[in-house]
């Protein structure tokens, strides 16, 4: 089980450094498998604007970009990158600024000039400071990004991942909200519970749903949800959150029912309700029933498997993996 340090601290926050922590788990039986920062070492980046980006008049390929990096006057950069353009926020290196460099050797960024032009820095790539994401240009960062704050802060790169070898008896820690508890036992610690207070159901719609399976699955709980924002998107933190766990952002839905399984440890998931064909059921599967599943395979069932579903067939994996017959659009 991988996930943030900073998630976990913000349930439970022990006076132990990210090493220390890792001890306290490995002691406790909750084997950390690996601990590793989300980012390498660079400092002195942070956010800018591109005020301006002109033609290089020396080189074809190669703009010359004013940026607004929070300072009195902007720095003049020369910049390759084919997505540079006036009004994009992105990480600026200014000189001094030190990026991991090659084989993460400390890179420390000077003046220089290309192309009989003087710059004043580098605008970067995610490659650029050891970072995932596309590499075939410099990051573009959301249009809240505050110019002039450390890059380094405004996307909390300070924060480490954490992975678990758990054991299958403790499946009590099969969340943040597990891992939490036992944190606080173990370093005598308050820990902040997770916020549920109840949603007050806004439709009067129901579903039908009928458990043929209750010595595994005694009870199933569903709501209709109807309303939802099609062009929504799941806020930057869940998405980080989500991602320093391993996994992506797909859609709002998905991603609260992820969010939901990572910190509390409890499987969710969600249906499009007009892809639905009369009631839901929570039966076995059937010898040989085929169930398409969101990973792109297709799978044949056996009588042991619990499933959910409806009178076309298979819908899903019970707590595993949805199908993609009924996957949210």
């Amino acid at each position: 089980m991988q996930f943030s340090e900073a998630w976990l601290r913000s349930l439970v926050n022990p006076a132990l450094n990210t090493q220390e922590l890792g001890h306290l788990l490995t002691m406790a039986g909750l084997e950390v498998e690996a601990l590793e920062p989300v980012a390498p070492a660079f400092n002195q980046v942070v956010v800018a604007e591109i005020l301006s980006a002109e033609k290089h008049p020396n080189a074809d390929r190669l703009q010359v970009c004013q940026v607004n990096v929070g300072e009195a006057q902007p720095l003049t950069i020369v910049c390759g990158a084919p997505n540079a353009r006036a009004g994009l926020k992105t990480a600026c290196a200014p000189v001094g600024a030190v990026l991991p460099g090659a084989q993460l050797q400390p890179l420390q960024i000077k003046q220089a000039k290309v192309r009989d032009v003087a710059s004043f820095g580098m605008l970067c790539s995610t490659k650029e400071l050891g970072l995932p994401g596309d590499a075939a240009g410099i990051m573009e960062l959301g249009a809240d990004a505050p110019v002039g704050q450390p890059l380094r802060q405004w996307l909390n790169l300070d924060d480490s991942l954490i992975t678990l070898k758990l054991t299958p008896n403790r499946g009590d820690c099969l969340s943040l909200a597990g891992i939490a508890r036992e944190v606080a036992a173990l370093a005598a610690v308050p820990f902040t519970p997770v916020d549920c207070a109840p949603v007050a159901a806004v439709s009067d719609a129901t579903y039908t749903v009928s458990v043929a399976a209750e010595a595994a699955c005694p009870r199933y709980c569903g709501r209709v949800i109807r309303g939802i924002d099609a062009g929504a998107v799941s806020p930057a933190w869940m998405v980080e959150r989500l991602e320093r766990s391993g996994l992506r952002a797909i859609h709002p839905v998905v991603d609260v029912t992820n969010y939901v399984l990572l910190e509390l440890g409890q499987p969710m998931h969600g249906f499009d309700l007009a892809k639905l064909q009369g009631d839901v059921q929570v039966r076995m599967g059937r010898a040989g029933e085929p169930l398409a599943l969101l990973n792109d395979q297709t799978i044949a069932l056996s009588e042991d498997t619990l499933v959910i579903a409806d009178d076309s067939g298979a819908l899903a994996l019970a707590g595993i993996m949805g199908g993609a017959s009924s996957a949210v659009s």
